[in-house]
């Protein structure tokens, strides 16, 4: 034993030889550290090891022992001091992972004596050792009293040591005693995860009952943060950690897009994993203060001010994908929507919940009070292409159907616009006829509710004539076309609504010719059957004089996907820059250009033979009106090994079209079907 090393173990022994008592309740105070910190033995080593600097971490049993190695910077005095000594850590708090020098102290729970090998220092905690030195005392913690390595067990290990020193490892702890399988449980309960946060460890690796390796490697960077890869001996997983002022946000990605995670996963990160949960679908990290068993965040200053950085950290992520035009967006913005209602946070207990709750409303207003949501009435399309004609900040439209979002965002300080204003502005720009009839919709209900609409009669709005035009033009003579009211009857109004606004507004000649009782005549005669205007019409693909044989592979297509997914993968195959709208209720599935760079809307309709009929709703009819020759349906076919499509152009007017008031469709029984085949 080195002097210097010697000289502690003198000055400690002297020290439980004068105060028995004290050395009693040191022990007393080790085995309530061991009982707090009971399952996490194995995370402290890790800990104590990436605040060494290493990046590798091994674990193996050999004979009796259980030995914990890695090759991080050696033991030096000042370490082997801050072993011996309670709460003498040498680490400041920001620093490293741990600060209070108490974690060590959990191993006891697991081992009857514990060696230490780094360096110049082979060192040997034992009860019985210190027993006989300090006899007076009634009860001996095991980590206090440093003794020079037993020689048996110096012996019994030698040639493991040396493996284990030969490849690369630098301090090796080793434990013996009956209790040592504990540490062979722990690690089964590992969280991978907390590779994420540490500093310095890269590479675990556990051979006992059951082998376990866990690495995680860089796999570039982003504007918002660092992608990681954690492999495990059964899974992968890739993550987005992003980090600023010492706290982070993780992101789980999964098959290439970000996946919320459940709230049960979506865990705290004292730099290691506690038990308490964020309430959204991501992980943080931070150097919050925890219980002593690091189980539970403590919400002191500290925390509140770790909070307050995290808080700055969600709000520039949360803005920044919500303006994004990119598809993966829309993963990144879910996994930030709260599990709990942010409105109901005074109700909370003390919380982390809570306290981000608080901050982040006071923090971000000034973030977020110049970006704009849609109205629930209105869709999110038509309203990005107001406010982009505008010059006016507002979230991407594939973010708007996000649950909770709109909640969120009006929390922390995003504003709505009125219809006044939103009428205003579609004058300025082209929005779909599903559009126009949400803007019709609430202006009426707010004209009816005595609320003053200066524009409304000027702006074209109405479908008439299957052209847009403002109800002053329409008041003298026309009448809207019937498509369109019902589009409007669908969103909710009633005859008597429009009735009761044309009123309102002084449109007294299209009320009385088209909404009274007296005009239920010129309805049916406005709610014609539409003919054909060229019934042998062809479409685009059948231009080909063989389109009925052809039989063109698209590998990209399987029977399983769905008529529209089959027919966006087609279509882009052959020529067509398409994107799938399907879902923003537009009155078509696909949009884009066709191979002449003409824009084209197609409304895909799945037969199950050739010639069935096909129906199409109010909001299909009214864009079909609306876009004209832009607008194609897509008559789609598919057996077992091929799929059938066949385009028909402007199907208004190309097709015969009956209006079926069950359902308040559009059905069409007769039509060309000669499509261009594709092997499935």
């Amino acid at each position: 034993m080195n002097r210097e090393l010697n000289e502690l173990r003198q000055s400690l022994i002297a020290e439980a030889v004068n105060s028995p008592m004290l050395l009693s309740d040191l022990a007393g105070m080790e085995t309530y550290i061991s009982e707090s910190y009971n399952s996490r033995s194995f995370i402290e080593l890790l800990q104590n090891a990436d605040d060494a600097g290493a990046t590798d971490f091994y674990v193996c049993r050999f004979k009796d022992y259980i030995l914990v190695a890695n090759n991080g910077r050696p033991f030096n005095m000042r370490d082997v001091e801050s072993l011996c000594r309670s709460a003498s850590s040498n680490k400041a708090r920001g620093t490293s992972i741990g600060y209070r020098g108490i974690g060590f102290k959990s191993v006891v729970s697991f081992a009857n004596e514990i060696h230490l090998i780094s360096g110049d220092f082979e060192i040997t905690f034992s009860r019985d050792l210190s027993k006989a030195e300090v006899p007076q005392a009634q009860r001996i913690p095991l980590i206090r009293i440093p003794h020079s390595i037993k020689e048996e067990v110096s012996r019994a290990i030698s040639g493991e040591v040396a493996r284990i020193k030969n490849a690369g490892y630098s301090t090796i702890f080793i434990f013996s005693g009956n209790t040592a399988n504990q540490i062979d449980e722990e690690y089964t309960s590992f969280k991978y995860t907390t590779l994420l946060f540490l500093n310095n460890v890269k590479n675990i690796r556990v051979t006992l009952s059951r082998s376990l390796t866990a690495s995680v490697s860089n796999l570039g960077k982003n504007e918002h943060g660092r992608k990681l890869r954690i492999s495990t001996d059964s899974l992968v997983s890739d993550w987005l950690v992003c980090t600023q002022n010492g706290s982070s946000i993780a992101f789980y990605i999964e098959n290439g897009v970000v996946a919320r995670l459940p709230k049960t996963d979506a865990l705290i990160h004292a730099f290691l994993p506690t038990e308490d949960s964020c309430g959204m679908g991501i992980i943080v990290n931070g150097d919050f203060s925890t219980d002593p068993s690091r189980r539970h965040l403590i919400i002191d200053d500290a925390t509140k001010s770790v909070i307050s950085n995290l808080c700055i950290t969600y709000s520039n992520l949360l803005r920044a994908y919500l303006l994004s035009a990119d598809d993966d967006a829309k993963g990144y913005v879910e996994a930030l929507v709260p599990y709990f209602d942010m409105k109901l946070v005074q109700l909370m207990k003390q919380s982390f919940e809570k306290e981000f709750a608080i901050q982040i409303m006071e923090q971000s207003v000034d973030l977020f009070r110049n970006i704009k949501i849609s109205p629930s009435w209105f869709n999110a399309v038509d309203y990005h292409k107001i406010m982009s004609a505008q010059g006016l900040t507002t979230i991407s439209p594939i973010c708007e159907k996000i649950a909770g979002i709109s909640t969120l965002l009006k929390y922390v300080g995003c504003k709505t616009d009125d219809v006044a204003e939103l009428i205003s502005f579609a004058s300025k720009c082209n929005i779909s006829i599903l559009g126009y009839a949400q803007l019709v919709v609430a202006g009426i209900r707010s004209i009816n509710m005595n609320h003053r609409i200066d524009n409304f009669s000027s702006v074209p709005l109405f479908m008439s004539d299957s052209k847009l035009r403002s109800l002053k033009d329409i008041n003298d003579s026309s009448m809207i076309d019937e498509s369109f009211v019902q589009l409007l009857l669908d969103n909710g109004l009633t005859r008597n609504d429009i009735s009761l606004c044309l009123t309102k507004i002084s449109m007294d000649g299209l009320r009385d010719r088209q909404f009274c009782e007296n005009s239920i005549e010129a309805v049916k005669v406005n709610e014609r059957k539409i003919e054909p205007k060229n019934p042998n019409v062809r479409d685009w693909f059948n231009s080909t004089p063989d389109s009925q044989t052809a039989s063109n592979e698209t590998k990209s297509i399987q029977k399983w996907r769905s008529a529209e997914e089959n027919t966006l993968r087609t279509l882009n195959a052959n020529g067509f820059c398409l994107k799938d709208v399907s879902t923003l209720n537009v009155g078509y599935d696909l949009e884009g250009t066709d191979p002449n760079g003409k824009e084209i809307c197609i409304e895909v309709k799945s037969v199950d033979y050739a010639g069935q009929k096909f129906r199409m709703t109010n909001n299909e009819f009214a864009a079909a009106q609306f876009k004209q020759d832009c607008y194609y349906l897509a008559i789609v076919l598919q057996g077992n090994d091929a799929l059938e499509l066949s385009l028909i152009k402007n199907p208004v007017n190309n097709l015969n079209m009956n209006r079926q008031c069950v359902q308040w469709v559009w059905e069409c029984a007769e039509y060309e079907f000669r499509p261009m085949k594709f092997k499935l």
